[in-house]
């Protein structure tokens, strides 16, 4: 290609424009690439060009943007969280790649589905940027993620960071925008896989507690739907649905532009209460919301995801945009392009070089900005801005003296410039250079035609201008990319824009819209850390979607930490749980496109005591304890029924109570039956102590619970301490068995001098009844306690009428008068006496030696020697 100098050549002119940036600018629009001569301009004859002047767009530095209304001073402003988005966006490469001919996101204006679904998911979920803490901005409309979180608690074992229980809990999320007439943003949450450290009764348990949210700065007008809590079993393998809405009387500039920052939080509720901060957390994202009318009377209100770098794409390959895709692709190349070999410059041309933006470029962290990129401004018959009506003319100049082989109207084209006379860096803007070019003109409608789709396709909005200072602010930018992919199908000529969905179309302001009703149906009662059932109605009178969130607001009488949380905040008939007891204020708030209206109803929790019923685990008879037990289930777990103590030892005592009001405090206090108590702060649900019997006996151990609203539960044990030191016991006689008759008895239990116990060297036990059935005879001793006031029992196995299996206890007093009692059962049905008893003296009487109550014999004695 060959190119002629026009007489009137901008190079002279352009030689007295300063630059106002001194950097490469990315971005791009079709643009036509010229192939110039070796004459420059500035020659003798050129003829200087006497058009005004044109004064160029001036950009508001950050720092003279005006904070959101309510905003801190130090709070970050809009422009300053859209920079730090799109320093996030190239840092980790995110970009959208829009090809309007192809993109079929925008053909309705898009709001977030029932549950996520579809190929678009399934790509953003496996793509390798969704493993991250960041995941994938698939385009400004969906955003997924792929990745994990965990909790960890206490620290056990000889290396230190060693965890007592662990969870780490694989989730996917998929986040929407939407253009639909609402500012707001769906999120949804998977739980996928959940691996637990211990497997089983760990503190950390598939029926434990996974409280999240997603918090969203409430400070610029940005609402979140609050806490919903489940077990973790219960967000495995279903979605569930949080939703962010953001206050257009909130933002700023015409179009009421909000930019919002948002993230999950949670933590995750122990079967003890104890509260696990989740680490590996998800990282912030940013949001962008806005009520642009000129998108359509269907698009009136939007929020898009903008960590993502928006980028045009035009292919070169593509009949219907080749030529303008070529055009900008060279023009993008300046200072030229090579075309066959030859080097090609586009016109008009430039003593110094042109700089010509819209082309994406990566930078390292911190070296790209917004400001970089092509900024749609105001364009049309009505109103323009004053830089798209420049715009035009510098480009009109330039096609006038562009030669033929550049431009030709006789051969039916159409002249096309790059950058857009729709953005602020286009032909008239000082700091920039440009292109023009003859295209055909169907090619250069398409090519339109496909830059207005994409506005709409990626919600790019205007930049607009300070009524005070006239300075322009920009909002949106975004770059052109030319690719060369194989050439996509043709379904036919390009359409045009419809009239209400076009850059200025809208047929007028739209419609008054009238605000949605909601009703709760009344106030609601029940107990804390139990759910309640909500129930309430909301329609809207034009009969649009409604957005609905829940609130819960404690009242005075709550203490300080109580939270609720629903089951829902979207549905109108949730469950709501509170931790802790008095009354709560509910509000529903329902939200059309536009408007919000809300309802209040009072919710009244009753306090419920701490549970603590006594249940035993398994039965221990040995003094061997863990050292750090973690319950089962509520109940003492330690020490266990009739679990053998030597005196002098200690004992531990763990008991794990149930508390669903998770904000209650609570006191432990423990009676240990030898005149002594203990009273104590519990940890993680537990109340964990020791003590230290002095002397031989049965201790029935009592441990009680009481919160900070004087709710209290109780559970008793019972242990065996013994003293090999402490004597040794004979006896032989006729006891009393009352209606029964008479029983022969005998027995004989000592220790040896040294011996450590618990079974005594010497030792037997023999007890038959008259005219009964019933001739116990020992075949080995558990255990020997001799009291210091003289109570024995004697505690082991042995036969019944001649047959193995049977366990028996011995109780006997040696005071005057001489007692006996004597207790049988199946050794099957467990270790110590419970429900079923073959034989007792005294039936239903307490097993405690110093509540036994033996009957006195009738004849014989009991003998305790020292």
């Amino acid at each position: 290609m060959s190119m002629t100098m026009p007489p009137d050549s901008r190079g002279s002119r352009r030689a007295l424009r300063p630059r106002g940036r001194g950097v490469a600018v990315l971005a791009a629009l079709p643009l036509l690439l010229l192939s110039a001569g070796p004459a420059g301009a500035g020659d003798a004859d050129a003829v200087v060009d006497e058009r005004p002047h044109v004064a160029p767009v001036q950009v508001a530095a950050p720092d003279d943007l005006a904070h959101a209304p309510d905003d801190p001073a130090d709070e970050p402003d809009d422009q300053q969280l859209l920079a730090a988005a799109r320093e996030k966006a190239a840092e980790l490469g995110q970009l959208t790649d829009v090809d309007p001919f192809v993109e079929a996101l925008a053909e309705a204006p898009r709001k977030p589905p029932a549950i996520p679904v579809g190929d678009d998911v399934d790509a953003c979920l496996d793509s390798d940027d969704a493993h991250s803490a960041d995941g994938r901005v698939y385009n400004r409309f969906m955003w997924c993620q792929r990745w994990h979180i965990s909790a960890g608690y206490g620290v056990t074992g000889p290396l230190p960071g060693g965890k007592l229980a662990t969870v780490d809990l694989e989730y996917s999320a998929v986040a929407y925008g939407r253009d639909d007439g609402r500012r707001g943003v769906t999120v949804f949450f998977r739980g996928d896989d959940a691996t637990y450290e211990p497997a089983r009764f760990g503190y950390i348990r598939p029926t434990s507690l996974l409280k999240q949210r997603i918090v969203c700065d409430a400070l610029a007008g940005c609402d979140d739907t609050g806490y919903t809590e489940k077990p973790i079993k219960d967000w495995m393998s279903q979605w569930t649905r949080f939703d962010i809405a953001s206050d257009a009387s909130r933002g700023n500039g015409p179009d009421n532009v909000a930019v919002h920052t948002w993230q999950f939080q949670g933590e995750i509720n122990t079967e003890f209460n104890q509260r696990l901060e989740l680490e590996l957390p998800s990282a912030a994202h940013t949001l962008r919301c806005d009520s642009a009318t000129y998108f359509g009377p269907s698009r009136t209100g939007a929020c898009v995801l903008d960590d993502v770098i928006p980028r045009l794409q035009y292919n070169v390959n593509d009949p219907r945009v080749a030529e303008v895709a070529e055009h900008i692709r060279c023009a993008q190349a300046e200072p030229f392009c090579l075309i066959d070999g030859e080097r090609v410059l586009t016109w008009p041309p430039s003593d110094f070089g042109k700089l010509i933006p819209g082309k994406y470029v990566p930078k390292p962290p911190g070296e790209v900005s917004d400001l970089e990129g092509l900024h749609r401004i105001r364009t049309g018959k009505v109103s323009p801005d004053r830089a798209y009506t420049e715009n035009v003319a510098e480009k009109n100049w330039a096609c006038r003296n562009a030669p033929t082989d550049v431009y030709d109207p006789a051969a039916g084209e159409e002249c096309d410039e790059y950058p857009f006379a729709s953005v602020a860096e286009g032909a008239s803007n000082i700091d920039y250079d440009y292109s023009v070019v003859g295209v055909p003109k169907e090619v250069n409608k398409c090519a339109g035609i496909a830059l207005q789709d994409y506005y709409r396709i990626d919600r790019v909005l205007r930049s607009y201008r300070d009524p005070g200072s006239q300075l322009m602010t920009h909002v949106d930018g975004f770059f052109v990319h030319i690719n060369d992919a194989p050439a996509p199908p043709v379904s036919g000529p390009c359409e045009d824009v419809p009239p209400d969905e076009g850059d200025d179309g809208g047929g007028g302001p739209p419609p008054v819209n009238l605000a949605p009703s909601v009703s709760i149906d009344g106030d609601v009662a029940g107990d804390e850390g139990a759910p309640v059932r909500l129930g309430a109605s909301a329609a809207d009178p034009e009969g649009e979607e409604l957005t609905l969130a829940w609130q819960a607001t404690p009242g005075p009488d709550v203490d300080p930490g109580a939270t609720c949380s629903f089951s829902s905040t979207v549905d109108l008939a949730p469950t709501v749980t509170c931790t802790d007891d008095g009354t709560f204020t509910l509000t529903l708030t329902a939200r059309d496109a536009v408007n919000a209206a809300s309802d209040s109803a009072t919710l009244t929790l009753t306090n419920v005591a701490p549970g603590l019923d006594g249940s035993p685990t398994a039965p221990v008879a040995s003094a061997a304890q863990d050292p750090d037990p973690v319950p089962e289930v509520p109940g003492i777990a330690q020490p266990q029924p009739w679990q053998v103590f030597r005196a002098g030892t200690e004992v531990g005592l763990v008991a794990r109570f149930t508390e669903p009001g998770a904000n209650d405090t609570h006191t432990c206090r423990t009676v240990w039956d030898d005149g002594t108590t203990t009273s104590y702060a519990p940890t993680d649900l537990t109340c964990r102590t020791s003590h230290v019997f002095e002397h031989p006996g049965m201790y029935t151990i009592e441990t009680e619970v009481t919160d900070d609203d004087a709710g209290s539960g109780t559970a008793e044990v019972m242990v065996i301490v013994y003293d090999p030191d402490a004597g040794f016991a004979t006896g032989g006689g006729l006891a009393d068995e009352g209606s029964a008759g008479k029983a022969h008895f005998q027995f004989n239990s000592r220790y040896h001098p040294h011996d450590e116990g618990p079974e005594p060297t010497i030792g037997k036990v023999d007890y038959r009844i008259d005219g009964r059935s019933l001739d116990v005879d020992s075949t080995n001793l558990e255990w020997l306690v001799v009291t210091p006031d003289d109570l024995v029992a004697v505690k082991g196995t042995g036969t019944l009428d001649g047959e193995a299996g049977y366990g028996f206890v011995l109780y006997a007093d040696s005071r005057e008068p001489d007692r006996l009692r004597v207790v049988v059962w199946p050794s099957r049905s467990g270790a110590y006496p419970t429900d079923t008893i073959v034989h007792d003296t005294v039936p239903g009487g307490d097993f405690d030696l110093d509540r036994s109550n033996p009957p006195p014999i009738r004849h014989g004695s009991v003998h305790v020697a020292r």
